[in-house]
């Protein structure tokens, strides 16, 4: 899957070079179209593979597959471990906010728990959903 900007590795259980395919993105990151694959069951696509890394059993075959080496997916674990611990500090930090807004909507910027920065934070009377993000390029932005 392709990286996230950041991230030092791939995650398990996809080509490296594989990509959501949508309006603007037509092309896997190794130049295979999309349109290559009609007819194709979305699972069986060269894209996923199984939990082991290996293809699945009559998935389409693709010269350009690139599985994560293990090297690459405990990197990428490691990335996701540090984002999820500081997304943890972040909701601890931002309770008494949420809690001084419940059922009423309002924006304000704060200082972030994490680096210091700026943290936009808007939430919502309706459902009480918070959208959260941080000045400091990948620092933590989150949408509930």
């Amino acid at each position: 899957m392709s990286k996230r900007p950041g991230d030092p590795g791939y995650a398990a259980g996809w080509c490296i070079h594989y990509r959501a395919p949508s309006d603007d993105v037509t092309t896997c990151e190794a130049g295979v179209k999309f349109d290559d694959m009609h007819g194709v069951k979305f699972a069986l696509r060269p894209c996923f593979l199984n939990k082991d890394g290996s293809s699945k059993p009559d998935a389409m075959p693709c010269e350009y597959l690139r599985r994560p080496t293990p090297e690459e997916i405990a990197d990428h674990e490691k990335w996701i471990e540090g984002r999820m611990a500081r997304m943890g500090t972040v909701m601890k930090a931002i309770r008494p906010w949420r809690d001084a807004h419940k059922r009423q909507s309002a924006c304000e910027v704060v200082e972030c728990p994490i680096c210091k920065g700026r943290l936009h934070l808007s939430i919502s009377g309706y459902n009480g959903h918070i959208h959260g993000g941080c000045e400091t390029p990948d620092c933590v932005s989150w949408m509930e």
